[in-house]
């Protein structure tokens, strides 16, 4: 099922991006779709797909010539990296009245508007035997702000239900690399077998997505499992919260990490 759901938003979303190319206001010489956007959000019958960090890499580039060039990026089937899977080469067409003709559509038109940097394309989309209420937000790609957790962070502080913990030598070793493209690379260590130097044990990739509101969902690439985290951000400083099980005991989490640059 979640395979599904991921194809079918994906899926849409590709032809959402078709779609948007075509928007513009209804006067043919303001052509405001000119330019390159980049996927922001995906919505489905009034439901928020939450599209992943490669999914948001998707962009489509509209030229006043009437044609447009869409990228679309997903994982592979293995989770190892997000590829391009699909480009796109079309010609789009303003209708009037905010409505607006795609090539290779099975829809005959599609709605565009505007709201500041963002463009939103809305239309209907039969698949599978049901009909879907399909809405595309698109943001001015030079407009798109890096997710702040991108880059290289180490832990140097822990809590334990509001109280300090105290870090090994190895806990501090750790580090964490967030990249834009949705996997967290994490290298973890421990002492070897002599207690007296620490070592490198396992270097982890994960999957990460931001779905607002400082909620963050880590996903296991081995066994498809996920966490969610609360995640703030001040200065080069990032504290994720989150619950934690020991020796059978569930406790609340608070991590401190540092920019490393």
């Amino acid at each position: 099922m979640k395979k599904l759901n991921l194809f079918i938003g994906i899926f849409v979303a590709a032809l959402l991006f078709s779609s948007c190319s075509s928007d513009n206001n209804d006067n043919p010489n303001t052509e405001n779709i000119i330019g390159k956007w980049r996927l922001s959000q995906l919505i489905i019958d009034n439901i928020d797909q939450q599209v992943s960090e490669c999914e948001k890499k998707m962009t489509i580039e509209v030229f006043e010539n009437g044609t447009y060039t869409e990228k679309d990026f997903l994982y592979d089937d293995d989770f190892t990296e997000c590829v391009l899977y699909d480009l796109v080469n079309g010609t789009w067409e303003n209708l009037g009245n905010s409505t607006y003709k795609m090539s290779g559509l099975d829809t005959p038109s599609l709605k565009v508007t505007f709201e500041g940097n963002k463009f939103i394309a809305e239309y209907t989309e039969a698949l599978g035997g049901m009909t879907f209420a399909i809405k595309t937000i698109f943001i001015a790609d030079e407009d798109v702000v890096p997710d702040p957790i991108i880059g290289n962070w180490k832990l140097v502080q822990g809590f334990k239900n509001g109280e300090e913990d105290e870090l090994s030598e190895c806990d501090l070793m750790e580090t964490f690399e967030f990249l834009e493209d949705g996997f967290l690379l994490e290298k973890e260590f421990e002492y070897n077998d002599t207690s007296t130097e620490c070592v490198q044990i396992q270097s982890n990739t994960k999957i990460w997505k931001n779905i607002g509101n400082s909620i963050y969902i880590l996903y296991e690439i081995s066994d498809e499992s996920e966490e969610e985290l609360t995640i703030t951000f001040e200065n080069d400083k990032m504290t994720v919260e989150l619950l934690m099980e020991e020796e059978g005991v569930t406790y609340m989490a608070k991590l401190v990490f540092n920019r490393v640059t």
